[in-house]
């Protein structure tokens, strides 16, 4: 009955009904894509500091003149310097003998195949998740028969390859010693050469991806410096220039932050003043739902009023105006979910953005939309108790001038 009442309301008042709903609508999608905008802003950055172990703020890339071994093993061994290696992906040319797991496993059979290839020390630059496998520092990378040994980590699709695999080539020996985590991603070696606004995401899935593990220190100019627990990025760094005088080697470097802040001058300023104006917008969005609620009881007050007068408890008043409001927010809600993936697909045509904001409509702006609804919900049902308590039937019904 509860319901039937709440539809009628509806129903009797249609054209009301209908701009409360368009109102919703409008505010609600208004929430929605400030929430996006405001969430995306960092999501490159955001991406890389959950990624790595040390965070954006205590890591940094030197960039060296020369690849001085004495230097990097120097530097390696200073209690500042949590992770000194690199992360570079090849393509098949280098290792052609590992296109045969792709060949086998991956089913568009590019003619490539992304191998990671990490020194034993930057394994640890980030946090290596497995489903199954041994941990690098446990295993022996010494020589066997001549030849150099390195641990492959398969990505998740390839886990019906047995742990213990060997690739023989003719320089190396590649040994399968775990399979990655469905959830396992990687730093994107891109991040070597600074953050650029234009890059959705800094990480990649591993799922196809086979991480390549070495002894030894990087063997790249371009490298990752993390600093260790108690020291500071800057301390770090320091100790690294400290050393250059002394094995004559010239190095520059960039922080991760510093190199994010840089690109991003420009929208630093421009994302302060955005997110006042979405402060702005959700309130206001707020308020006029609220004010046009207020004024859709004030309109229902009679229907009120009469309800009393026959027999209908507060309560069940209450109920009924209550279940009319959550009716028409559930429909809201429901023309709001096509709308916000059709501009969505529409707005965020680089498939890597489609991706993000997909991403943050699920997770950020639905909830926020839904918590501002059920906010509004718990306003206006404490306003139509009040009134409820306040008037009589007589009140609310009005005399012939009302």
């Amino acid at each position: 009955m509860i319901l039937r009442f709440a539809s009628d309301l509806i129903i009797n008042r249609f054209r009301q009904s209908l701009i409360v709903i368009l109102l919703f609508v409008i505010s609600i999608t208004l929430i929605i894509f400030s929430t996006i905008i405001n969430f995306g802003h960092n999501y490159a950055y955001d991406s890389a500091d959950s990624l790595l172990k040390q965070g954006v703020k205590n890591t940094a890339v030197l960039r060296l003149s020369d690849n001085n071994i004495d230097y990097l093993e120097e530097l390696a061994s200073q209690p500042e310097v949590e992770t000194l290696g690199s992360s570079y992906k090849f393509e098949i040319d280098c290792i052609p003998e590992l296109y045969e797991i792709q060949r086998s496993h991956k089913t568009n059979n590019d003619m490539f195949i992304e191998v990671i290839c990490v020194n034993l020390n930057s394994s640890n630059l980030c946090d290596l998740k497995l489903k199954s496998g041994d941990m690098p520092e446990k295993l022996n990378f010494d020589k066997q028969d001549n030849k150099n040994t390195e641990y492959l980590y398969l990505g998740a699709e390839y886990e019906n390859i047995p742990i213990g695999t060997i690739y023989d080539t003719e320089y190396c020996n590649y040994i399968v010693a775990g399979i990655l985590d469905d959830s396992q991603r990687w730093i994107d070696q891109s991040l070597l050469y600074g953050f650029d606004i234009n890059t959705v995401d800094f990480t990649f899935d591993c799922s196809y991806s086979i991480l390549s593990v070495s002894a030894g220190l990087p063997f790249t100019s371009d490298i990752w410096i993390c600093a260790s627990d108690n020291y500071t990025i800057e301390q770090t760094i320091e100790k690294a220039l400290n050393l250059t005088e002394k094995h004559n080697i010239n190095v520059t470097y960039t922080t991760l932050q510093s190199s994010y802040e840089r690109a991003t001058s420009d929208w630093i300023t421009i994302n302060s003043i955005l997110s006042k104006l979405i402060i702005i917008v959700c309130f206001s969005c707020i308020m006029m739902m609220i004010c046009f609620q207020l004024i859709q009881i004030l309109t229902d007050k009679r229907e009120m009023g009469i309800m009393m007068s026959v027999g209908f408890s507060i309560s069940d008043i209450w109920i009924i105006m209550l279940v009319k409001n959550l009716i028409i927010s559930v429909i809201s809600l429901i023309a709001i979910i096509p709308l916000s993936v059709y501009v969505i697909k529409w707005w965020f045509n680089v498939e890597g953005m489609k991706n993000v904001a997909f991403s943050i409509l699920i997770n950020k702006a639905f909830p926020l939309a839904i918590l501002a609804i059920v906010g509004i919900l718990v306003i206006l049902s404490i306003i139509i108790l009040g009134i409820l308590k306040k008037l009589t039937p007589l009140d609310m019904i009005g005399g012939q001038h009302d």
